[in-house]
């Protein structure tokens, strides 16, 4: 990627120099002879210029390059082919339009790791740009050790939103949970800061919603820090759903301990409130070691303090997060704990059984919250991580120092009080004071530095006095304080311990308008879409002339893409309410997506005299005013935008689109670098620059690793009409080979459909003929290619008016209609497609299941499910979805398990139909097969998943159940005396049954068989 900001030029270092040494010179507190200072700091100048990249950093440069680091990783085959609709989802995750990547195979192999490294004088930190960004290590370079996990194999689980996750440094989670991208290639940057400091940028554009996160990783010369900063931004037109929580993994043992300042803590969901560190069934978590009894995952409650710690006794060091109340005011811990299960996620997660736990920093107070981000507003945080050495505690931590304070009793009236110190800098001439209230007691005076811990003892003090503890620098400046056991805590008489009142909706006959929205409102928040249009539907139902209701609808139905729907109940809401901006707002977005532009205008005109509204609104207009031809009035509506709101990047980057496009070149440039300070990463930046004459070779070959990332820029220029540019984006030859990094599944963009789709598109749009480019899309693979965005409507309805026999524009236009749940829309394309080219990959699952899930004959499933056999026959949801559907009609459970057993490559079948399959045959008496199915196979770890372990006990105890029942007592009652004994065809029965046998169900239905065995 290169540095994005050049070094400091000599004569302004130089300037620098003698500034700091005339300021040093008339210092009131530090009278020294500065002729000393300026030659030593002439010498660094010096040293910058002229050492070798390979030198030790000096204090006055931090040092950022790319490099790369060979880690032992697991092998993952291809991911799932089939789109995961939101409308076929049964669980927690919403991943269209990105693919499931469930395919772990049980073995590591050497592999490459790009890396972007970061160095001082005191940390030397590590990001890996190919794992989500993740920051990987940071080393305490005072004494060798990392303040993260630093896990020496990248160990694959299914943990994330997509199945891959990795344990690891900090992982950036926005907007869910171990995000889309958390072990894929996001977007990066290197810069240098005007202080000597130096930056990593990671950051992504995700794809369901088209927001962004960017976090930039500085380090900043002489600081014992890492200072993280994070902004969030919607960039999209329309409101999503979203939370941060950053995810600190860090390495522990027995000793280690959990230092968060608070009394009292949060279960998931806010369910219960308990107390800490000592909880109420007695035991201090507090204490790593004492995680034995299942995990530990809690959030701080009733606690302001910024800070929070883990210190490790073993290696007497430890690590401190630091941030204020104001940015990220929540607090987690999470530990997977050391009973029977938690080993066995060390074992699935690590190599080297290395334990770790998880602190957690977040917006929102717990993880079933989230909030709406919405159209072009920004949220932007900033954290600090400090390492720390032979404290023993921490009392008080900020970016200056860190605390511990102790008190001693010496006699009945006497006590000491000892400080132990880590700054994060040199402090010549501090001065530590300790208080009575207002009067000073005791102070000392010392020269303090990151390189060593500081402890002082004042003795002598009288013992009924609480004590504060004041660290000032030479020039009196207060950089921490702390009174003895002072803490910003909510009173004790405020918080009710156990278990908290839950809210429950009433029964759907007793709501009333308010219930219906709140509980479409909750449902939009947990990502199910679709749902919450039904609850908004049932509920205008019944309160047809709820203003609310019809806004909610409406605004929902633009997100889903329903455009004409959306006029429909925005309009009625409007006709009411005619104050209301944001539905004005939305209402514009559904009459221009309709093709009434002149419509949308009065709209977005009225909206952005709203505060909330005012930039969303003026992008929509200038975009208008560039479709229509007038760049000019466009880009004075951006420029004017932008210096009320100078946050808004993708109106920045517009900015620089419409000054090149009306000629003004020099402005564009001058622009361009003031928008790639504030957005490095941009990838339409950088190809902004290109397109004013910058050599990017390595922005083609990160293109190149995503064709999404080619739409995106594409798509932006399209908005505002600047089709030349999208022209120029989508017809590029883009690199292959291995500069070009991708996740599995990805297709180069010269075999992306709609890459060809749209270039085809914008030639038609350019007066140009575009034929050829959609009969070169039609013959491109379809496999992983899953088709969301709006632009993609009016693109793939022209390439079917051009040829109406392109079943792959009719199957892509289907997946784009699904994507909003469109079910009949999306049927009726997929028909086609079927009747033109009936082998295209996945088209037969994709209808069985949406006939199934839309309430339509399970015969008309069943007979789709059967076709797909023939023409997409290694499809494993294929036959899962025949013994659904069959299921659902009635049929036997024997001729649902034969369904499952034609699957042509059963023993290397996936997880889900093995375990459905034993099911099965279990519930047919078929045991020995059932049990046959289960060896020696590789079952990854799924957390909230179906465990194998599990399987295997319920199969065991069925066939002990139904021996049982057959008067069969001494074969049931041996297999139930010997459920935990290790079977060598079985590995996952070496270890970990013990949960499943203890359960309460094992154990009810182990009473069942001795009752019967007597």
């Amino acid at each position: 990627m290169g540095i994005t900001h050049p070094e400091l030029g000599a004569f302004t270092v130089l300037r620098i120099i003698a500034k700091f040494a005339v300021e040093i010179a008339y210092s009131k507190r530090r009278k020294v002879a500065c002729i000393a200072c300026l030659a030593a700091l002439g010498f660094t100048f010096l040293s910058v210029d002229l050492r070798g990249e390979n030198a030790a950093p000096e204090p006055s440069r931090v040092r950022v390059w790319q490099d790369s680091q060979i880690i032992p990783t697991s092998e993952e085959g291809l991911p799932d082919p089939n789109p995961p609709f939101d409308l076929f989802n049964t669980g927690r995750f919403h991943n269209y339009p990105y693919t499931l990547r469930h395919n772990l195979v049980d073995r590591h192999v050497p592999r490459t790791w790009r890396t972007l490294n970061l160095e001082n004088e005191y940390l030397k930190c590590t990001v890996l740009p190919d794992l989500g960004g993740h920051l990987y290590t940071c080393i305490d370079k005072i004494n060798g050790t990392s303040m993260f996990y630093a896990n020496p194999t990248i160990k694959f689980a299914r943990i994330a939103y997509r199945g891959m996750w990795a344990a690891l440094g900090i992982e950036f989670n926005f907007p869910v949970s171990h995000n889309w991208m958390t072990v894929s290639p996001v977007n990066f940057a290197m810069t240098r800061e005007p202080d000597g400091g130096a930056s990593v940028w990671a950051g992504n554009i995700d794809r369901p919603y088209g927001m962004e996160w960017r976090v930039q990783l500085t380090l900043r010369p002489g600081r014992a820090y890492l200072e993280q900063k994070t902004t969030l931004y919607n960039r999209d037109d329309t409101r999503h759903r979203f939370y941060w929580w950053t995810n600190a993994g860090v390495q522990v043992w027995d000793d280690s301990r959990i230092l968060y300042p608070m009394e009292f803590t949060a279960a998931h969901g806010f369910a219960d409130i308990d107390t800490w560190p000592v909880n109420s069934e007695g035991v201090d978590q507090s204490i790593v070691g004492n995680h034995k009894y299942g995990p530990v995952s809690r959030f701080s409650y009733g606690s302001r303090e910024p800070y929070m710690a883990v210190y490790h006794p073993h290696t007497r060091a430890g690590v401190v997060h630091y941030s204020s109340p104001l940015d990220l005011p929540a607090k987690k811990i999470w530990s997977w704990g050391s009973d029977e299960d938690g080993l066995d996620w060390r074992t699935a997660l690590s190599d080297n059984n290395s334990a770790y736990v998880e602190i957690q920093a977040g917006l929102f107070r717990d993880q079933e919250t989230y909030g709406f981000l919405e159209p072009q507003e920004t949220r932007s945080f900033t954290e600090y991580w400090i390492p720390i050495r032979e404290l023993g505690d921490v009392s008080r931590a900020n970016p200056e120092a860190v605390l511990n304070l102790k008190r001693q009793v010496v006699s009945a009236g006497a006590v000491t009080i000892e400080a132990i110190l880590n700054v994060t800098r040199e402090l010549p001439d501090a001065s530590l004071s300790v208080l009575a209230g207002a009067r000073t007691v005791a102070s000392a005076c010392e020269s303090l530095s990151p390189k060593n811990t500081f402890r002082k003892t004042f003795s002598g003090l009288a013992a009924n006095t609480i004590y504060t503890v004041e660290l000032r620098d030479s020039s009196g400046e207060l950089l921490l304080r702390q009174t003895e056991r002072k803490y910003d805590f909510v009173s004790h008489d405020k918080v009710h311990t156990g278990k908290q009142p839950s809210h429950e909706y009433p029964a759907e006959a007793n709501r009333g308008a308010d219930d219906f929205l709140a509980a479409g409102t909750d449902e939009e928040s947990n990502g199910e879409l679709p749902v919450a249009l039904t609850t908004y539907q049932h509920g205008l139902a019944r309160f047809p002339e709820s203003v609310a209701l019809n806004r909610a609808a409406g605004r929902l139905e633009e997100i889903l893409k329903q455009y004409g729907l959306a006029a429909q109940h925005l309009s009625k809401a409007l006709a009411w309410v005619s104050s209301d901006h944001e539905t004005a707002y939305y209402l514009g977005l559904a009459l221009a997506a309709e093709g009434d532009d002149q419509a949308a205008r009065i709209q977005w005109e009225f909206a952005q005299q709203s505060g909330s509204y005012y930039a969303p609104a003026m992008m929509k207009l200038a975009e208008l005013e560039a479709r229509t031809g007038d760049r000019k009035r466009a880009l004075s509506m951006i420029q004017e935008a932008v210096s009320n709101r100078p946050d808004l990047d993708r109106m920045g980057a517009l900015e620089v689109a419409f000054l090149r496009a009306v000629g003004r070149k020099t402005e564009a440039t001058k622009r361009l670098a003031l928008w790639r300070q504030k957005d490095p990463i941009s990838s339409f930046l950088r190809y902004e620059a290109m397109r004013l004459g910058e050599s990017d070779p390595d922005l083609l070959a990160h293109l190149a690793g995503d064709p999404e990332r080619i739409l995106e820029i594409s798509a932006d220029y399209m908005r505002s009409g600047l089709y030349e540019d999208a022209l120029d984006v989508l017809s590029r030859q883009y690199p292959s080979g291995p500069q070009v990094v991708s996740e599995p599944g990805v297709l180069h963009p010269s075999s992306y459909p709609l890459i060809a789709y749209y270039r085809g598109f914008c030639r038609y749009a350019l007066g140009k003929d575009g034929r050829a480019d959609f009969d070169a899309a039609s013959r491109m693979p379809t496999r992983y290619v899953f088709s969301n965005r709006a632009e993609s409507f009016p693109v793939l309805r022209r390439a079917i008016e051009i040829n109406p026999n392109d079943a792959t524009a009719h199957f892509l236009l289907g997946s784009l209609y699904l994507s909003g749940a469109e079910t009949g829309p999306a049927l009726q394309e997929w028909d086609a497609a079927r009747r033109i080219k009936p082998a295209i990959p996945t088209l037969h699952r994709n209808m069985g299941y949406a006939v199934l899930q839309s309430g339509g004959s399970t015969e008309r499933a069943i007979e789709i499910f059967r076709d797909g056999m023939n023409y997409d026959p290694h499809n494993v949801d294929i036959y899962l979805g025949l013994e659904e559907a069959m299921g659902k009609a009635g049929r036997p459970v024997r001729e649902r398990a034969r369904a499952l057993q034609s699957f042509p490559e059963l023993q290397s079948a996936p997880a889900a139909l093995v375990f459905r399959l034993v099911g099965l045959l279990s519930e047919t008496g078929e045991f020995d097969q059932a049990e046959h199915l289960l060896a020696n196979r590789f079952f990854p770890r799924e957390e909230g998943g179906a465990n194998v372990r599990q399987i295997y006990i319920e199969l065991k105890l069925k066939r002990a159940k139904a021996m049982a029942a057959q008067r069969q007592c001494a074969p049931a009652l041996d297999t139930v005396n010997h459920l935990g004994d290790p079977v060598a065809s079985l590995p996952f029965t070496a270890k970990g049954l013990g949960p499943f046998l203890a359960s309460a169900s094992s154990k009810h239905t182990v009473e069942e068989i001795r009752s019967v065995c007597h």
